[in-house]
């Protein structure tokens, strides 16, 4: 078992599923721009690396080309449309349960305010003690500033820590970072993609994380 102080979860894919409620706010986005409707799981292709490039790989081929006003009607959209079908994973809230006693935090490339707005809506927001989104910070994943600004923030280094994602990108965020990156294969991540980007372990669910950290 590896030593950790600190647990830092990606967010969508990982810790909480919130693809059919992020699918379904493309699509009503998708229908007020007048615009054809794409299967879920062609979105789900799109989701991982922020609001502004879920927007464009979205409209991508499209006849339309305004990524701002796209990206402000989606998180309007999906504002009002957060938690209809989103929950933890399987066995996520009993993983956090099990770390309350390390630290723990989030690391996504969504907005900061969506995620808090959805751990408050899954009374789970308690367990972090730090939360940084695609807009807390200047750069996104895999940009490892995010990553490095919670362990600044906590005073807990590089090598007391694991980051737990679904895709190449958490990789190497935490390969840049210096961080020990483990991967959940049920997430928004494509198998192939996950083993070419080389991560320091993998797991088939979060109750595994109990059998690899102390």
């Amino acid at each position: 078992m590896r030593k950790i102080s600190l647990v830092v979860y990606d967010f969508d894919g990982t810790l909480v599923d919130t693809l059919f409620d992020i699918a379904d706010s493309v699509n009503l986005t998708l229908a007020e721009l007048k615009l054809p409707q794409l299967p879920r799981e062609t979105i789900r292709k799109y989701v991982g690396k922020g609001v502004e490039r879920l927007m464009s790989q979205t409209l991508e081929g499209s006849s339309y080309s305004d990524i701002p006003t796209a990206v402000s009607l989606f998180k309007k959209h999906y504002s009002q449309n957060l938690v209809h079908h989103t929950d933890f994973y399987p066995h996520g809230r009993e993983i956090l349960h099990y770390f309350k006693d390390k630290s723990q935090a989030i690391c996504s490339n969504k907005p900061e305010g969506f995620v808090r707005r959805i751990l408050e809506s899954l009374d789970g927001l308690h367990y972090f003690d730090a939360v940084i989104g695609g807009d807390s910070v200047n750069t996104k994943k895999p940009d490892p500033e995010g990553l490095n600004t919670i362990l600044q923030q906590l005073n807990i280094s590089a090598d007391e820590a694991v980051l737990v994602g679904d895709s190449p990108v958490d990789v190497e965020t935490g390969r840049r970072a210096g961080v020990y990156t483990c991967i959940v294969n049920f997430g928004l991540g494509f198998p192939d993609e996950i083993a070419a980007a080389g991560p320091d372990c993998s797991i088939d669910s979060l109750s595994e994380l109990k059998d690899l950290f102390c």
